[in-house]
């Protein structure tokens, strides 16, 4: 029976969260929406089940009544422990979604600790900083479609939910032991691994367990807090090549792909017509483009494709977008329905060792068209950088992932002494 349900808003982050309890010895398998079934044989074999529901781009109200209606079933299958994983920056629909958790729930209470020390994202006093920067003034105030405009925890909760919360710093860890009267979304402040520990502590103690949410920062605490059984779990990794795809916008993931040129990598990166137009897909254009990557890869054993090389090339698609009728919001599914189109024909002509991804939407693309039917996620190489084993009828590359916004300026180094050195 899966012990742990943990719902994510896009799939990167699902792996992110579901390696730390990978890393402890405890499987964690990672599927959409679509395919978390709770009565389909085979689920039950494993104790976490992380679903990525794609929810960070979607109206709120939308949001809130799936995580609510998966909440619902999988406490009626037996679910015993609930995680929202959320956002470090608080991207997405963080106040709707929590709320879509407490309300499926008979608790009055859900936790959410929202700190990520290992990637310098930390709660004080309510407010979330990022590399020491209150997160409205930080690169996430300049996302082109999810920018965040508030630090305050609280405030972001609140846009989406009349649902009372409740910030408890870090002097005050022993109140995270009491239940309250009423329905509460509680905040919890850390700085440090150390912090969570101790306020985990005091949830344990307070058998306030049952409704968590958070990011990968407190997720790694979660298979000892919850007493979650250890096994034995087997992997080799794939030392062949590898390709890099990045449908990432973030300025972060843009300066790291940069530091592919000081390592001599081959970076090719899409046209707004390539991203945009479904028609180039089948188009003599496209086969030449695989031809390329797959030449590249076989002499050089890597190449990048990226969305952008600059910032300003994410106006540039704006403009074309705007001129072709497509609506904005359309954008960002429309980049990622073409990035995932290329790589599966990339893929289906050449081998493929390790597929490197950054960005949610991108990730959940390409799986999609591998006809992926979940995925394992086994190593983490850094912090918020995952290898993965994917589940696929057609395909056995290694999936490395991470999230947009998160990892140092060497990154690639970082995958290339994991893929290349003993």
């Amino acid at each position: 029976m899966n012990s742990l349900l943990v719902v994510a808003d896009d799939f990167t982050g699902a792996l992110d969260t579901g390696v730390q309890f990978s890393r402890k010895g405890v499987p964690a398998l990672v599927l959409t929406k679509e395919q978390a079934l709770f009565e389909r044989s085979g689920m039950s074999d494993v104790d976490v089940l992380v679903v990525d529901i794609e929810s960070r781009h979607i109206p709120p109200g939308e949001a809130y009544k799936i995580v609510r209606d998966i909440t619902a079933d999988a406490a009626a299958h037996g679910v015993r422990y609930f995680y929202k994983k959320t956002d470090s920056a608080l991207r997405g629909n963080v106040g709707a979604e929590l709320a879509g958790m407490l309300d499926a729930s008979e608790e009055t209470c859900l936790t959410f600790v929202p700190a990520f020390p290992k990637s310098n994202r930390v709660t004080r006093d309510g407010i979330q900083y990022i590399d020491g920067v209150e997160v409205a003034n930080s690169v996430f105030s300049k996302d082109p479609f999810e920018p965040v405009r508030y630090s305050a925890v609280s405030d972001v909760i609140s846009l989406q939910t009349d649902i009372p919360t409740e910030n408890i710093p870090k002097w005050a860890y022993e109140r995270a032991a009491l239940k309250p009267d009423k329905r509460t979304l509680r905040i919890l402040d850390a700085e440090s691994m150390e912090d969570i520990e101790r306020l985990g502590a005091q949830l344990k103690l307070g058998g306030n367990l049952r409704l968590l949410a958070g990011c990968a920062g407190f997720a790694e605490i979660l298979p000892d807090l919850l007493d979650l059984s250890e096994r034995e779990m087997a992997w080799r990794k794939n030392t062949d090549n590898i390709l890099i795809v990045s449908g990432s916008v973030n300025p972060i993931t843009i300066d790291q792909l940069l530091y592919g040129d000081e390592l001599g990598i081959s970076a090719f990166t899409l046209s707004p017509l390539q991203k945009l137009d479904a028609g180039y897909i089948e188009s003599h254009d496209c086969e030449t483009f695989v031809r390329d990557i797959a030449e590249i890869l076989g002499k050089r054993g890597q190449a990048i494709i990226r969305t952008v090389g600059k910032l300003d090339e994410v106006a540039v698609t704006e403009s074309l977008a705007r001129k072709s009728g497509i609506p904005e919001s359309e954008i960002s599914r429309r980049v990622a329905e073409n990035i995932g189109a290329i790589t599966l024909r990339i893929l289906n002509s050449a081998h493929v060792g390790n597929l490197v991804v950054f960005g949610g939407d991108t990730l959940h693309s390409i799986l999609s068209k591998m006809r992926c039917e979940g995925v394992l996620p086994v190593f983490e190489i850094s912090p918020g950088l995952v290898a993965a084993r994917i589940l696929s009828p057609d395909h056995d590359c290694v999936v490395i992932t991470k999230s947009g916004g998160l990892g140092g300026h060497d990154v690639l180094g970082s995958i290339e002494a994991f893929v290349w050195r003993e």
